[in-house]
C-alpha cells in the first residue's frame, strides 16, 4: 500500500471534515463505511473512498483480523497477538501496526513509519474516550517517526469533543496541535454504546490518513 499524498485546497479540505462530521452515522461495516451522499463526499474530498464491501484476509489471525483502510485499498491483517498492552497485526509483505484501545500506536511497511505513540495511561485515551470527550478533555500524544531518514519526536496537545448521534452513537473529534509549530491533524471515531466502531486517524505529517473498521 504504497504512501501518497493529494493536494486539497485549505477550504475544501475544512468543508470535508465538516461533511464528515455532519454525516456522524457512527455506523460502518466490515471494510467499508455506511454511505451516503454526505459521507461520501467528505471521504472522497480528504483522500478516502468507500471501498468495498469485503476486506480480504490474507491468513489465519489470532483473534479478529484488523480491517484498514489506505487511500482506496482495504485488507484485513491478521493478529499475532499481543505486545505488552498492545495487540499486533502483521501482514505478509511487512505492514505492521498497532493500537491500543482502539488508538495506532504503530505502523511500519507503508514507506512512511510511525516508530511509536506514547499514551499517557492515566489520559483520555487508555480509558472512556467518549466520557472524555463530552467533558471536553485535554491529552498528550508524543510521537516517535521517521522523516528524511532520521527520527522526530514529537508532542502534540489534543481537544477532544463529542458528538451524539441517533440513539447510542456519536462521534468523537480530536484536534491536536504540534507544542512548537502549528502544524498538526484531526482524528474522528464513530462510536456505539460508548466505544469504537470505526475512525480515520493520523500516523505521519506526510501520509494520508488510516481507516480502520
Amino acid at each position: 500500500m504504497p504512501p501518497t499524498r493529494r493536494w486539497i485546497p485549505r477550504g475544501m479540505h475544512r468543508v470535508a471534515i465538516a461533511a464528515l462530521a455532519l454525516a456522524a452515522l457512527a455506523a460502518c461495516e466490515n471494510g467499508r463505511f455506511r454511505s451516503n451522499v454526505l459521507l461520501d463526499f467528505g471521504l472522497k474530498a480528504v483522500g478516502l473512498g468507500q471501498g468495498t464491501a469485503e476486506a480480504p484476509v490474507e491468513r489465519p489471525s489470532i483473534g479478529p483480523p484488523l480491517i484498514v483502510g489506505y487511500n482506496d485499498i482495504r485488507v484485513g491483517i491478521p493478529g499475532v497477538g499481543k505486545r505488552g498492552d498492545s495487540p499486533y497485526y502483521i501482514a505478509s509483505d511487512g505492514v505492521e501496526i498497532a493500537l491500543n484501545n482502539g488508538m495506532v500506536t504503530r505502523v511500519i511497511g507503508l514507506g512512511l513509519d510511525l516508530q511509536g505513540m506514547y499514551l499517557a495511561p492515566d489520559g483520555p485515551y487508555l480509558n472512556d474516550l467518549v466520557a472524555a470527550a463530552r467533558e471536553k478533555a485535554i491529552g498528550e500524544r508524543v510521537a516517535d517517526y521517521y522523516v528524511k531518514g532520521r527520527i522526530v519526536h514529537d508532542t502534540y496537545r489534543c481537544a477532544l469533543s463529542y458528538a451524539p448521534a441517533e440513539g447510542n452513537k456519536g462521534v468523537v473529534t480530536e484536534q491536536c496541535r504540534r507544542f512548537f509549530g502549528t502544524s498538526g491533524f484531526r482524528n474522528t471515531y464513530w462510536t456505539e454504546d460508548d466505544r469504537i466502531v470505526c475512525s480515520i486517524q493520523w500516523f505521519h505529517p506526510d501520509a494520508d490518513m488510516l481507516q480502520f473498521f
